[in-house]
């Protein structure tokens, strides 16, 4: 099976496969025996896209050189997260899997099972980083939604993709229009609410159209 992240090319404008080199990934394979299909096929088609992998403002992709940090604790770290202090790998008895679980460790405690398919948390993660930092136009911090509100929004727009998790609440993603992308996490207090949009346009369109819901005036925004 290949896993073509058509999705996340998308997102990005990625025309071209924008990956690592084939002598790096070969390296790897015969590094480690073997590569899931789904992370060898985001290593070729997407890891060279530095908003999508490498921005360290945010979770990101582990350089090749860095994947063997956790080989001890039988795991190949694939993504951490901005401050070092949570990865997620894969373990080292599931790389010829094409499709493994992930497992996250936070602080160097205990592995923790956090989702069955890489593949959908790699998507997941382009959609969190998409409203979070990867695309030009976006609000600056989070925004806050009570139940009712985060019911609204989920009645209001196209459904995508949901960041299934065994640890935490998850994070649910939805298309506002085009160009833009929202994300809903929940929280302690209800939701946390980030949009984002490729284009000044269908960013000023996602203003009108998501903060109301959350009784914000998009005028005096």
């Amino acid at each position: 099976m290949m896993y073509e992240y058509n999705e996340l090319r998308e997102l990005f404008d990625l025309t071209e496969p924008m990956g690592w080199s084939g002598e790096v990934i070969s390296l790897l394979k015969a590094e480690y025996g073997s590569l899931p299909a789904a992370l060898e096929d985001y290593y070729r088609l997407c890891a060279g896209c530095d908003a999508l992998a490498s921005d360290q403002s945010g979770d990101y992709l582990m350089p090749a050189e860095k994947v063997g940090m956790c080989r001890e604790d039988g795991y190949y770290v694939f993504f951490s997260e901005n401050q070092s202090v949570s990865f997620w790998g894969i373990k080292l008895t599931d790389m010829d899997k094409p499709d493994p679980p992930v497992y996250e460790t936070y602080d160097g405690g205990e592995w923790l099972l956090t989702g069955e398919s890489l593949w959908r948390f790699l998507v997941s993660q382009g959609y969190l980083c998409a409203v979070t930092s990867g695309l030009e136009y976006a609000v600056e911090d989070y925004l806050e939604a009570d139940e009712e509100q985060a019911d609204d929004i989920r009645r209001s727009f196209e459904h995508i993709e949901y960041a299934d998790s065994g640890i935490y609440q998850g994070a649910q993603f939805y298309r506002i229009n085009e160009d833009s992308y929202l994300a809903l996490m929940p929280d302690e207090c209800g939701s946390l609410v980030m949009f984002a949009s490729k284009s000044e346009e269908g960013f000023d369109a996602a203003e009108k159209a998501v903060l109301p819901l959350l009784d914000i005036d998009p005028e005096e925004d």
